[in-house]
């Protein structure tokens, strides 16, 4: 059985939760031995190299990538394409969400490869790919659809309306009222649904009547053998162009990180991540974030020399939805985690067990500086990391759901 596997960005190098995740349900797809190929179709906007496409295909042998279809993700960047988003926008009332992602040279890429061979399974990666699925029905009558969410898309924009005042709330409410028929209307119109958690599936089925499946994200690790620095040194990991990742930081520069540096001067943290513009000394840091004892490293490409220095990572997450794969990823790598109740949200973990959870910014400071200090408690959180990981996201659990969404196994 061949898959094709249709997605927003090459998911390589996995700079950030979305691609890690989609990397692992790569890797997923060609663990499963029905599958023969998995073939990738991806979009790019100019920061991505065919190096990066060899570099994923050498990682998952299973699996080829198309030549990389060039789209203007972020329309301000390229305002000659922004009529084109409008026209979308409006002609076809789908919302800014899907319509971002409509081009017609990535219709064109779609059309070729599903002409080019006969595919069992097409995989959408997020929900934005699902403007392409009258293409994907034409193309390929046969072919099993399944659509992958990482989040509940529409909740993005649900907070969204919620903050705004004035004559930006209709309109924004407007979007998010037509996100959410968009997003209703595509998991119907699939043959299997995706999620992340078990908290997004059961709003999936509000939505739209459909059950999702499951399926965990599949972490495996090794042991760690920490080396922390001293002083101890803290990290963070994500996304940063992310909103609900970036007013995390807002708020642990602004309210947490002046309590942590008054009851421990000599504690550190570095921010590690994407999104942020370049500048012509490296990326162009938020005001908020150039405090004394924080520095902004952005993308590295090898994490592993900075997380085994960590004594804790810090996740400070408010809003979105679906799994911080950042926490995942740091039980991998054996850093405790302290976050807030919106990061520890659809994970089965406990405050206190296998990480810390505070939703203030005095306990949130005072979780840090206790972790930061204690190699004992370190060392038990890390534990109890690696037992969560061994239970919920085992690659043996993943699988079995997996093979479930394909149609090869029955529910």
């Amino acid at each position: 059985m061949h898959v094709l596997y249709l997605t927003t960005e090459l998911p390589y190098p996995p700079s950030g939760g979305g691609r890690v995740r989609s990397l692992a349900e790569l890797k997923l797809l060609a663990s499963l031995p029905e599958v023969d190929s998995v073939r990738v179709l991806s979009l790019h906007e100019g920061d991505v190299g065919r190096n990066d496409a060899l570099a994923l295909e050498n990682a998952i042998p299973k699996v080829s990538v198309a030549p990389l279809v060039f789209h203007p993700i972020h329309v301000f960047r390229y305002p000659r394409h922004l009529p084109r988003l409008v026209a979308v926008r409006v002609g076809k009332w789908v919302p800014y969400l899907a319509a971002k992602w409509d081009g017609a040279p990535v219709r064109d890429a779609i059309v070729n490869e599903l002409c080019a061979r006969p595919y069992g399974i097409v995989y959408l990666d997020h929900l934005g790919m699902a403007i392409y699925l009258p293409e994907v029905r034409r193309y390929a009558p046969r072919a099993r659809v399944v659509l992958e969410q990482h989040n509940v898309e529409s909740e993005f924009f649900r907070q969204f309306a919620r903050e705004k005042k004035g004559l930006v709330k209709p309109i924004a409410q407007l979007e998010w009222h037509t996100a959410r028929a968009f997003e209703a209307a595509s998991l119907r119109n699939v043959d299997a649904a995706v999620a992340i958690s078990r908290a997004d599936a059961d709003t999936f089925y509000e939505l739209a009547g459909v059950r999702a499946h499951v399926v965990p994200q599949a972490v495996t690790y090794e042991p760690r053998i920490p080396e922390p620095a001293s002083p101890p040194e803290l990290g963070y990991v994500g996304s940063l162009a992310w909103r609900p990742n970036a007013q995390g930081l807002d708020w642990v520069c602004r309210e947490v990180w002046p309590i942590v540096r008054a009851t421990d001067p000599e504690l550190t943290l570095s921010i590690v991540g994407s999104g942020l513009p370049d500048g012509p000394h490296g990326p162009v840091v938020p005001n908020a974030w150039q405090v004394e004892g924080v520095k902004t490293l952005g993308f590295v490409r090898e994490l592993a020399p900075h997380e085994k220095r960590w004594s804790a990572m810090v996740a400070p997450v408010f809003g979105g939805s679906g799994v911080r794969i950042k926490l995942l990823e740091s039980f991998r790598a054996g850093v405790p985690v302290v976050t807030t109740p919106d990061g520890a949200a659809g994970l089965d973990v406990e405050d206190g067990r296998e990480l810390f959870v505070a939703k203030d910014a005095e306990t949130f400071a005072a979780r840090v500086t206790l972790l930061a200090r204690s190699p004992e408690l370190q060392a038990r959180l890390r534990q109890a990391g690696y037992a969560y990981l061994e239970r919920a996201h085992a690659p043996t659990v993943a699988q079995a759901v997996m093979r479930q969404a394909l149609g090869l196994a029955s529910a």
